[in-house]
Parts: structure tokens; sequence; C-alpha cells
């Protein structure tokens, strides 16, 4: 899956479940929050008042460095 400004943020914890400890890290607490199912990657970034370029590439980081499971990957 390629992440990009306008991913849905449930669509990055279903495609990478343990990117809830990254969103958890950087205080967004989105595995507990009901706007994770339309809100964007974007719209998370300006709600914490965050650059949106910065927490993409540290969410990229992140991933590349947790392997995802085979049973959780999916296909882009």
């Amino acid at each position: 899956m390629i992440i990009k400004k306008d991913t849905k943020i449930s669509e990055i914890i279903s495609a990478y479940p343990e990117s809830v400890k990254f969103f958890a890290g950087m205080n967004m607490s989105c595995s507990q929050c009901f706007a994770v199912n339309f809100d964007t990657l974007e719209n998370g970034a300006l709600m914490h008042d965050m650059d949106v370029d910065q927490l993409l590439d540290k969410l990229n980081q992140y991933i590349s460095s947790h392997p995802t499971p085979a049973i959780w990957a999916q296909p882009e």
C-alpha cells in the first residue's frame, strides 16, 4: 500500500496494525478516535498542528522498519 496525504487513517491502520503505536507516539490517539474512519492523514496532521509532509515521512520510515505480516499485507 502506498500511503499518501489523502489516505484515510483507518486504511493505514488496517493495512499496518503496528502503526497504532506510531500514532500514539505522535500523541495522536487514532486507534480510539471515531474520526479515523473518514479523516485522511492530512486532516489528522492539521487537527494535531503537524506538518503533513514530515508526518508522512516519519510514518513511512516507521512502517518500513516494522515488517507487516503477510496475512495483513494488502495488494496495491
